[in-house]
């Protein structure tokens, strides 16, 4: 099972002002969860790695990470 979802939120501060926004990627890789964030306008970004039990286990702690972002004023710009 491979799922991605891209997050997007308007920076804070003057970044924001001026029309920047942050990005956060959560990707599901079987039992695999990458986490990946930073300026949308970048190519390098910060990343982290978590590895479960199970794919179900993975899949659980990504729908978290989504809803606690959504939570935190991220918008789902898309999902594959």
């Amino acid at each position: 099972m491979e799922k991605k979802w891209c997050l997007l939120k308007q920076s804070d501060g003057a970044r924001g002002d001026a029309g920047k926004k942050k990005v956060y990627e959560v990707r599901i890789a079987d039992n695999v969860v990458y986490c990946e964030w930073g300026m949308a306008e970048k190519t390098s970004r910060q990343s982290s790695r978590h590895i479960f039990g199970s794919a179900q286990s993975a899949l659980r702690f990504a729908q978290e990470k989504v809803w606690s972002k959504v939570d935190r004023g991220y918008t789902v710009a898309y999902t594959v």
